[in-house]
């Protein structure tokens, strides 16, 4: 004669995918990629794992374009870098392109281009020449127009002069 615990022991087999996606979210911010991924690697479908991230959506715990709203904001206060870097780093991170553009509006309506720039040579004009300060920014992201602004260098031939 059967007992509950055969129910029981299926029902502990299977895991509950929002609660594992819940705990994954509890330890830092996630994509909804990232989130299916994880869930599907513990098991779940491909539908399952759809459903975890719109009910997770639904409940507010998961919200891509804010994430990537506050990422690239905290990334540029910790580390100035051009428009086309952060948005390699954001693409990178897994955001959609039209998150990843919506992201950048954002962070980047407060703060100009130039004034990043000015950021992130601080400490370094002293110990270094302008062909340094030119390649450290390339590195960065920003574009020339940017760059010849605010090293004063002519960027079509004040190189070669350097």
């Amino acid at each position: 004669m059967p007992t509950g615990t055969s129910t029981r022991r299926r029902a502990a087999a299977t895991p509950d995918y929002l609660d594992l996606a819940i705990r994954y979210l509890a330890r830092t911010d996630r994509t909804a990629a990232q989130v299916e991924r994880y869930v599907q690697e513990k098991g779940a479908s491909r539908t399952q794992g759809r459903a975890v991230v719109r009910e997770l959506e639904r409940r507010g715990y998961l919200n891509d374009q804010a994430y990537a709203t506050r990422w690239a904001e905290t990334r540029l206060s910790r580390r100035p870098m051009g428009r086309e870097r952060l948005k390699a780093e954001l693409l990178l991170r897994g955001f959609e392109e039209s998150v990843t553009e919506r992201a950048l509006r954002k962070a980047y309506q407060s703060i100009s281009e130039q004034e990043l720039a000015c950021q992130a040579l601080e400490g370094r004009v002293r110990r270094t020449r302008p062909l340094q300060w030119v390649r450290f920014l390339r590195q960065r992201g920003f574009d020339d127009d940017t760059i010849q602004q605010v090293t004063q260098i002519d960027l079509e031939t004040g190189l070669d002069e350097l």
